[in-house]
């Protein structure tokens, strides 16, 4: 599958809850749509040029476009099909209130919930899905 064509979710590899969302969607994303990558990858540095440096957000590269912030959130819980896709509705927030939030969470997460002390290892039908 050429890359265009790919449904890649970078995420950030030191974050607990990062990590924790990647574990939540390798098992409610049925179809296999998304494919799992760090930031801190070399993927992430030749695949995400039109996304700034030092970028402190998942990122959602998909066959339309990359988005990050709670756009990525938001467009990744409508590729997962009801009822997930029910997130969506929040795009009628100002993408300014949104991504406030996204930034504030993001700001203090490792505060609250700490840093990966270790990896998780993926079982071998999830080890095909990181890239």
């Amino acid at each position: 599958m050429e890359q265009q064509r790919r449904h890649i979710i970078f995420f950030d590899g030191d974050c607990l809850v990062c990590n924790r969302f990647v574990q939540i969607l390798l098992r409610i994303d049925h179809r296999k749509k998304f494919l799992f990558s760090s930031l801190q990858s070399e993927l992430a540095k030749t695949a995400l040029t039109d996304i700034p440096k030092n970028i402190d957000s998942i990122v959602y590269l998909s066959p339309t476009g990359s988005y990050i912030k709670s756009e990525a959130v938001l467009k990744i819980c409508k590729q997962l099909g009801f009822p997930y896709a029910t997130c969506y509705l929040f795009k009628i927030l100002p993408l300014k209130w949104r991504d406030a939030l996204y930034d504030y969470f993001a700001k203090n997460r490792y505060q609250w919930f700490g840093k990966n002390e270790f990896c998780a290892i993926p079982t071998k039908s999830e080890r095909q899905r990181f890239i």
